[in-house]
């Protein structure tokens, strides 16, 4: 039997890590979550927006995830994307990944393989690539229709 190697595990982990530094009146699983919700009648899968949230979160400093700066974040989250799309590339979260907390044990290969691209699909088909950037204009459009209406 073959398993398909799954980090649900080390996800969950670096989700608990970012809520045990994260202030109390945190956003960013309200920013997932409306997010997600608006992937609706696009190619984008959860697991992508996922990625980008948890790029982010290793980034952009916790405090700066605040119900005041909601806005801010889902706009963060759209650009990340947005870059993404354009350059054909969004690395996986784990591999490659030096800045990974100290709390998240990983096996020794996974932190120093290359980094694997997601959106490798991206770049050998340019049809996919146009639909990915229209399906991203309607991501956007929904997003914009959830938050202020």
């Amino acid at each position: 039997t073959i398993w398909a190697e799954s980090y649900a595990v080390a996800e969950v982990k670096f989700f608990r890590h970012v809520a045990r530094q994260a202030p109390r009146d945190t956003s960013h699983l309200k920013c997932l979550q409306l997010c997600a919700g608006s992937l609706v009648g696009t190619g984008f899968s959860t697991y992508t927006l996922k990625t980008i949230v948890m790029h982010l979160l290793n980034t952009i400093p916790s405090s700066s995830w605040r119900r005041r700066e909601f806005l801010m974040r889902l706009q963060d989250i759209m650009w990340y994307l947005h870059g993404c799309l354009e350059e054909k590339r969004l690395h996986h979260f784990f591999f490659g990944n030096e800045n990974m907390p100290e709390d998240i044990v990983l096996p020794p290969d996974t932190q120093t393989a290359k980094p694997i691209n997601l959106f490798q699909y991206l770049v050998h088909d340019p049809t996919a690539h146009t639909k990915a950037l229209r399906e991203f204009s309607v991501l956007q459009d929904q997003l914009i229709r959830l938050v202020f209406y």
